[in-house]
């Protein structure tokens, strides 16, 4: 089970960022051919509410969504946004963090995907994440471990050895908040049973919906999807 309160970091805050940031430049690879992984080049400006994906989220195309948005949500549907400092979501590193809103009520999930070339020394794929996601390369779907965790995200991994130099759609799709996608020549950890991400998805997709109208400024419910309840 995947929760929120697992917590394998016990060192005071400084000491448990410092130790990230070493664990984290010890195995950044390049993003191949790959762009935008880091979700750190949206096309400015942008304004809260709905907006082009190839503006908000360049290089990537969407599924399962309504639409992209910046610093604002869907009302309803399905759907992928950047938030910024002034947004509705924590941002794990650097200026922007996505974050992928479920569909309401019948819960469906958003995906981002993007075709490249993996670098030719991956031996894994890794991301910050705070809800529940899967990550498939073509075809095949990749287990993803927990490597290590902060108070307001975990760095998650999936064995991406196989497809070293090889081109096809990478795809993550589920719900919460997304960072940081990288390549690392580094291993991930043989999956278990304690160790793989089956989440609790219904709980957390029920308290993600909760608190979903209280996200989003009150300035903007109405602005963001005209005519979708």
């Amino acid at each position: 089970m995947y929760s929120h309160k697992l917590k394998t970091l016990v060192f005071p805050p400084s000491v448990r960022a410092a130790t990230i940031l070493l664990f984290v430049q010890s195995w950044v690879l390049g993003q191949g051919t790959f762009v935008n992984l880091d979700f750190e080049h949206p096309i400015l400006p942008l304004s809260p509410g709905p907006a082009p994906v190839s503006s908000v989220f360049p290089g990537w195309n969407a599924y399962s969504s309504v639409g992209a948005f910046f610093n604002d949500i869907s009302l309803g549907g399905p759907a992928i946004s950047l938030h910024d400092a002034n947004g509705s979501t924590r941002v794990f590193q650097g200026n922007y963090t996505a974050l992928f809103q479920p569909g309401y009520p019948d819960g469906r999930t958003p995906a981002l995907g993007q075709v490249g070339t993996v670098p030719s020394a991956t031996q894994s794929l890794r991301f910050y994440g705070y809800g529940n996601f899967t990550l498939s390369f073509g075809t095949l779907q990749i287990p993803l471990v927990i490597l290590a965790s902060t108070p307001d995200y975990h760095i998650l991994g999936g064995d991406f050895a196989a497809f070293a130099n090889v081109t096809g759609e990478l795809r993550i799709q589920g719900f919460g908040s997304l960072d940081n996608i990288s390549f690392s020549d580094q291993p991930v950890p043989e999956p278990s049973t304690s160790g793989l991400l089956a989440f609790g998805a219904v709980l957390l997709a029920w308290r993600f919906l909760r608190k979903r109208t209280g996200l989003m400024p009150s300035r903007h419910r109405r602005s963001a999807c005209p005519g979708r309840r």
